[in-house]
């Protein structure tokens, strides 16, 4: 629960941050809009001055922040998914005898060295403590697969919708719009 409210706090924070670096954007574009109608008209012919801010934000507003916040998201709401799909995989291993449990692996768990002289009389104890650390790893690195994958998704959507230079970005647009 701690968790979501984090995660929700820092969704309002990024808001409100938001929200200022889009106003120091704005008003970048203007300026810049100024200046291209005196210096490179025909880099701008054909746009109007709301598409030439609407390139001019996507060029300039910071996506990284947006994609880590989505990616902390990502692994809240997918905490509980994972988790039910990884208890029912050992489940349904468990029941289809493709995983021991843990009383049967204890009791074909070698101990050896110091602690069969400790453990003699609760051998299959220690080795139930063992299996259960086993079935750790498991949550683990199925916790890590679903993090990873997550990351992997994200990155490639940030890395695939990446914008290029204004002047780019600016001919683009004109062409779309010529296009249309």
């Amino acid at each position: 629960m701690w968790l979501v409210v984090a995660v929700l706090a820092l969704c309002a924070l990024y808001w409100r941050w938001a929200i200022k670096v889009e106003a120091e954007i704005a008003e970048g574009a203007g300026v810049e809009w100024a200046r291209l109608q005196s210096a490179d008209p025909a880099l701008i012919e054909g746009l109007t001055e709301a598409e030439f801010r609407k390139v001019h934000r996507r060029v300039h507003f910071p996506r990284f922040p947006k994609y880590a916040l989505a990616t902390v998201a990502g692994f809240t709401l997918a905490l509980p998914f994972v988790f039910a799909i990884l208890s029912f995989v050992y489940w349904a291993g468990e029941a289809t005898g493709v995983l021991a449990s843990p009383s049967e692996l204890s009791q074909m768990t070698p101990i050896s060295g110091a602690a069969v002289l400790a453990a003699q009389e609760s051998r299959e104890d220690v080795a139930m403590y063992l299996a259960q650390n086993f079935f750790g790893f498991f949550y683990f690195f199925g916790m890590l697969t679903a993090w990873l994958s997550i990351v992997a998704v994200v990155m490639h959507r940030y890395h695939s919708r990446q914008p290029g230079y204004l002047r780019d970005e600016l001919i683009r647009a004109r062409l779309k719009k010529e296009g249309e």
